[in-house]
């Protein structure tokens, strides 16, 4: 069955159902539902606009015609805080079409309107992250949603249903649902719902796993623009990743390992249908632009689904202002005494935090290499502390009575109010699931209890001895620690994780030695102060940080210049180590100031 996923969130291109039907699919996926696109989608509807994607509703009407002859299934995220306005929306398109189309939609994950009924008035969730209560009664909550598994998927599936509606679902349920339905996996076919997941979450970033946002980019002559990916999953739910004949970017073992580390936490990744052991996913490579993932394991899931709530958190405002040539450090120093001394110390607001980009040098530079950018970005619950009068304007007021060749480099902004996102655990036994078909048929559908199993032990590393690169008088060159590793990188609230993976067996010996977690605040020194926890994976050679706060209260709220984390694995990658020679490829591409040394 070959399943291809046309979108990866709100936003995302616009053209990804017609490259995937021309090369022809028996099911298209789309995942719209990032962090925080729950709570986006609230202030939406409370503006009076719909609680789901339209943007959905509207690529899917251009091909409705190709969909319904060719057979194809849809099944989408998209339907976001109201999947049945959304599936109003697709039976109206369907009749703008003249197609015939059973439209199903998914209900139950939304649990804002239930949470003092079950919990009591006084009740708190605990954030899975950091370990901190919230409370209810002290909190406005705009959304609760439950992640939802992909037996509803199947239910809709089997009743008939061409084009499926889901709310919040996990990400890769949108695969392991119809894949289920295809194959009849049942639900204790714990083996198979694994490697339905891992298809799932290979897939859902769309060109992540097809050349987006690689690493090793700089090893191909041209990526252009990455093709969308298809998974060809097999009834053992192995997986060949692969992508349309003729489309930009490239599948290899690299692509795919950089996105199987991508977003994770531990060696198990928590699906509510199956625990899934990720030490036990193989990835080989299947042809050009083929990699067969295979072997994977996975156990019964707990009682416990995630739960995410989003509520107001606060108000924040950035300006950035420029600085040009020589004196950077008297500079800046004149600079934040008066910023300061206008809008108040830093320890009087809930966070302030200021960001040097650049500059490349202070003199004979072009313009842009002689520039920095100066990012001044402040955060409180008291509105007026960061609006545009008590904050930016009175930076901008310094203006020509400050350092020389004080700019800005955009007008000064209101402030913006921003939400926080709050992973915590529901029980299953509050989340009541349906599936509805048109405006009477409704199917109810329970959740599996099963007896959760024991945690996977991981295998045996097959790997070569740190001894064989690391004895005695070994050369070492150093060099950036992306001349031999990759690297990728991402956020889950305020949450960032890090994923590194080496080549070979006998460079992830040496990875594996050297990049412990004190090795790893070192070279990540914003890390030092917060909790980083490391996981092994040997069997594709890689290692995954975790690092806890680091995108403080999630992307709306962080006051770091990358507040999703996107840019940290190619920082980390950026920093120079001393690396056993034999296991930089090509010292003729190192720079000509490495450090040799015996």
């Amino acid at each position: 069955m070959r399943v291809g996923q046309f979108v990866a969130y709100h936003g995302d291109r616009a053209d990804g159902m017609r490259e995937l039907l021309d090369a022809g699919v028996d099911i298209l996926t789309g995942d719209y539902l990032a962090e925080l696109t729950m709570l986006v989608l609230r202030k939406n509807q409370l503006r009076g606009g719909p609680g789901y994607a339209a943007a959905f509703v509207e690529q899917l009407e251009q091909f409705l015609p190709q969909i319904a002859k060719d057979g194809v299934k849809v099944v989408t995220n998209a339907g976001g805080l109201d999947p049945a306005a959304c599936a109003a929306a697709v039976r109206d398109a369907c009749a703008r079409r003249g197609v015939e189309l059973s439209v199903a939609w998914i209900e139950g994950d939304d649990l804002r309107e239930d949470l003092s009924t079950i919990l009591g008035p006084e009740g708190t969730l605990r954030n899975f992250d950091t370990g901190d209560d919230l409370s209810l009664e002290d909190t406005e909550i705009l959304t609760a949603n439950a992640y939802l598994g992909a037996w509803p998927i199947v239910s809709a599936l089997e009743a008939g249903a061409d084009i499926v509606i889901c709310p919040r679902v996990a990400d890769a349920s949108l695969v392991v649902g119809p894949s289920a339905w295809h194959f009849g996996w049942r639900p204790d076919d714990f083996d198979m719902l694994a490697g339905g997941v891992v298809a799932g979450h290979l897939i859902e970033c769309c060109a992540q796993v097809t050349g987006g946002q690689f690493a090793l980019f700089h090893e191909f002559p041209d990526l252009g623009l990455p093709g969308l990916p298809i998974a060809e999953i097999r009834a053992d739910a192995s997986a060949v990743i692969t992508k349309p004949v003729g489309s930009g970017g490239t599948v290899n073992t690299d692509t795919v390992t950089a996105q199987l580390l991508y977003e994770i936490g531990g060696t198990e990744y928590l699906n509510p249908d199956v625990t899934v052991d990720l030490t036990s996913v193989r990835v080989q490579q299947d042809g050009v632009d083929r990699v067969l993932v295979s072997g994977t394991r996975g156990r019964a899931p707990n009682d416990t689904t995630k739960l995410s709530l989003t509520f107001e958190g606060g108000y924040r405002n950035t300006l950035t202002v420029g600085l040009t040539g020589m004196h950077v450090a008297e500079k800046l120093a004149w600079l934040r005494r008066e910023v300061e001394s206008a809008v108040g110390k830093p320890e009087t607001f809930e966070a302030f935090r200021w960001t040097v980009v650049g500059p490349a040098a202070e003199v004979d530079g072009d313009q842009e290499q002689v520039s920095a950018w100066v990012v001044i970005t402040a955060r409180d619950k008291n509105r007026a502390k960061v609006s545009r009068a008590g904050f930016a304007d009175r930076i901008v007021q310094l203006g020509i009575s400050n350092i020389p060749g004080f700019y800005m480099t955009t007008p000064p902004q209101r402030e913006r109010l921003f939400g926080v996102q709050w992973p915590c655990l529901i029980g299953k036994k509050h989340v009541d699931t349906r599936v509805r078909i048109g405006d009477e048929r409704q199917i109810d559908v329970s959740w599996q209890v099963w007896p959760v199993g024991e945690p996977a032990s991981a295998p045996a590393a097959s790997i070569a001895s740190a001894s064989s690169v690391n004895d005695g008088e070994t050369a070492t060159v150093r060099v950036p620690l992306g001349e031999v590793v990759g690297t990728r990188s991402g956020d889950k609230g305020g949450t960032a994780n890090l994923g590194v993976w080496a080549r070979s067996a006998e460079a992830y010996s040496w990875l594996s030695e050297h990049l412990t977690v004190d090795r790893f605040r070192e070279l990540i020194p914003e890390s030092a102060e917060l909790k980083v926890e490391r996981f092994e994976f040997p069997n594709v050679n890689g290692l995954n940080f975790v690092l806890f706060g680091y995108l403080e209260k999630g992307v709306s709220s962080c006051t770091r210049i990358d507040p999703q984390a996107k840019g940290l694995g190619e920082y980390l990658a950026s920093r120079r180590v001393d690396v056993p020679m034999a296991l930089v490829p090509d010292l003729s591409g190192v720079s000509s100031v490495m450090e040799v040394m015996r």
